[in-house]
């Protein structure tokens, strides 16, 4: 089980600005179990298909399909038991998310930081569902990149994988043995060579690539930053960094993790 649930900012605040800006707020049982009076929240649920964060906003936020509009925490889970890496939250209150409550810090509110964090490039939310979080104002973090990204216990071995993202390109990774994501792609950690060149063949693709179509990596000292172009606006591209990815113990990195779905290639030989 990992400690902490994470969420892209990007995706929660504007579930974020939703629930603040809405008339009213419907009543769900985490609000009943926290004690609270109907507020504008985030609504964390944990269901079978993984752990979410929703608007308690009304009126409420449909997507195109007819769902309600929702952002997913990404992690793991075990094949052979079914076991996610979702913590369970230990009382129902936990799973409300106050935006305009005061923060432990005494000046800024949950809103705040969220507002903050897309201001400063601050890329992840993460959730810890420890109540004694609380006390140690450790419920809520901001970071611009994540921890728990691995299963705790794993075992490892050796493989060529590939993506979409990366044009198609196979690279060795040391990959989680009996794990997968959410969505069934490989969970894999990748050495400094490997992350090297998947750098390079990334910006040869560029050459040929239209704005945006495949990512950019670089190196900051040991951190690999992730970045994209981004249009915006009419014949205007700019480039946004979208995640900063550190080294394990070990020196290798997460490239992409429950972000860009990696699989097990069925080329023998590594890309150059």
């Amino acid at each position: 089980m990992t400690r902490r649930l994470w969420w892209r900012v990007e995706e929660i605040l504007p579930l974020a600005e939703h629930a603040a800006a809405t008339p009213q707020h419907r009543k769900t049982r985490q609000q009943y179990r926290a004690g609270w009076p109907d507020v504008p929240a985030l609504i964390w649920s944990r269901e079978p298909d993984g752990a979410w964060l929703s608007s308690n906003g009304v009126p409420i936020w449909y997507d195109r399909d007819g769902t309600e509009h929702r952002a997913r925490a990404e992690t793991w889970t075990h094949t052979a038991t079914g076991a996610t890496g979702n913590p369970t939250p230990s009382d129902g209150e936990h799973g409300f998310l106050p935006l305009r409550a005061t923060y432990l810090d005494g000046h800024r509110t949950l809103l705040d930081l969220l507002r903050f964090a897309r201001d400063h490039t601050v890329h992840w939310f993460g959730l810890c569902p420890d109540p004694a979080s609380d006390e140690t104002n450790d419920h809520y973090l901001l970071s611009v990149s994540r921890g728990d990204v691995i299963a705790p216990m794993s075992t490892w071995k050796t493989a060529n994988v590939t993506s979409e993202t990366v044009g198609g390109g196979t690279y060795r990774a040391m990959v989680a043995n009996g794990h997968t994501t959410l969505d069934g792609g490989v969970l894999c950690r990748f050495p400094r060579g490997a992350v090297r060149r998947m750098a390079d063949n990334l910006k040869r693709l560029q050459a040929g690539d239209m704005p945006g179509e495949h990512p950019m990596l670089r190196f900051d000292d040991d951190v690999v930053v992730v970045e994209w172009e981004q249009d915006r606006r009419a014949g205007t591209w700019i480039i946004r960094e979208m995640d900063r990815v550190s080294p394990d113990a070990n020196g290798c990195y997460a490239i992409g993790a429950y972000q860009w779905r990696w699989t097990n290639a069925t080329l023998a030989e590594e890309q150059p």
